[in-house]
């Protein structure tokens, strides 16, 4: 079984039935890589003939938990744990994950942004597009682990990307629920044009991404709730048999709180440049007017603090990482909690 798209191969035969690791390979030549082939794990677990699903980390190279996620799938399941299969891709992005980055050295390209891809369009899109029309095309779920990278640090959260259609919706919402992580975002239609989810949805799957932890750091915490997660799913969607997840240590779905992230999130903004103390943490609730950081003028001492203030009433959800900011530097993101009709509306569309 060769796969190709552009410069990108995998001879790994992803179809028969056992246990198989190999990697696939890109080639770009520049003055490190013009005699190599950039290789990327990748590995497939097959037991019966139910549902396969896709399960990818290191979409961004800084992004740390989902990596050891897919992986200990690997070291941990063998073809009697499963009812179906599982594609296991944990560095989808080696030359970000090589260069502890959210995005590509070699051509200065976001993976999450570059589907569906474009065959000799440069080693980003090259990747994206040999994962949206040979790998997805296999796979009836997509799970694609995130967390906030260098730059950020996230609630653990699976992410609900809403879509134009309500059934879909709905089904993602499910998933959302079944993962039982503490909260899920819900994210408006098209937030982020060219990323895996709009992809894994033109090719016919399930997909259900999730953002676990960030600041650059491996997070024990948002480790163990994201492999519980990925666990659960994979039951629920029948590709992992349900004694093998409790041998594994898979514990009942807590409730998940569904956060907005959409038109009512509220983000709180620097306006200019300055050192940022923070006043409060992440997953606290907040109300419209309280401070939640304070700026001091990074080159004024005489310059009295700057108080900061949320736009809406809601939990903080996002924490920038750094503390030097410039004028357009985003610091936290507040979302107010979904009520059940109100996320009923938000599924069922305009």
């Amino acid at each position: 079984m060769s796969l190709k798209f552009g410069t990108v191969t995998c001879e790994l035969d992803l179809a028969a039935g056992g246990k198989r690791a190999g990697h696939f390979g890109l080639s770009h030549s520049d003055n490190r890589f013009a005699f190599s082939i950039i290789q990327s794990p990748l590995a497939v677990i097959r037991g019966g003939d139910g549902p396969m699903a896709l399960v990818c980390a290191g979409n961004h190279g800084d992004e740390y938990e989902g990596q050891i996620i897919v992986r200990r799938l690997y070291e941990q399941l063998g073809p009697d744990d499963l009812a179906g299969g599982v594609i296991l891709a944990p560095a989808l992005n080696m030359p970000a994950v090589r260069a502890n980055s959210r995005v590509s050295p070699l051509d200065g390209g976001n993976l999450n942004r570059a589907f569906p891809g474009q065959v000799f369009a440069g080693p980003t899109r090259e990747i994206a597009g040999f994962v949206g029309t040979q790998l997805m095309p296999l796979a009836d779920l997509a799970i694609d682990l995130h967390s906030g990278g260098s730059g950020t640090n996230y609630l653990d959260s699976a992410y609900l990307c809403l879509s134009h259609d309500p059934g879909r919706n709905a089904q993602t919402r499910d998933l959302a629920v079944a993962m039982g992580l503490p909260n899920a975002m819900v994210v408006p239609p098209s937030d982020t044009p060219g990323d895996f989810d709009g992809a894994a949805h033109a090719a016919g799957c399930a997909m259900l991404s999730c953002e676990l932890g960030g600041e650059g750091k491996l997070s024990l915490d948002a480790l163990e709730v994201g492999w519980q997660g990925v666990l659960r799913v994979l039951v629920h969607k029948g590709v992992l048999r349900a004694k093998a997840a409790h041998r594994l240590g898979v514990a009942s779905a807590p409730r998940t709180r569904f956060l907005d992230l959409g038109a009512s999130a509220a983000m709180v903004t620097a306006q200019d440049y300055g050192l940022v103390e923070p006043m409060i943490r992440i997953g606290k609730a907040v109300r419209k007017g309280e401070p939640v950081a304070r700026l001091r003028r990074l080159h004024r001492l005489d310059a009295a603090p700057q108080a900061l203030c949320a736009g809406t009433d809601g939990i903080v959800a996002i924490l920038r990482a750094g503390a030097v900011v410039a004028p357009g530097d985003h610091l936290c993101v507040i979302c107010p909690e979904l009520s059940a009709s109100a996320l009923e509306a938000l599924l069922a569309g305009p």
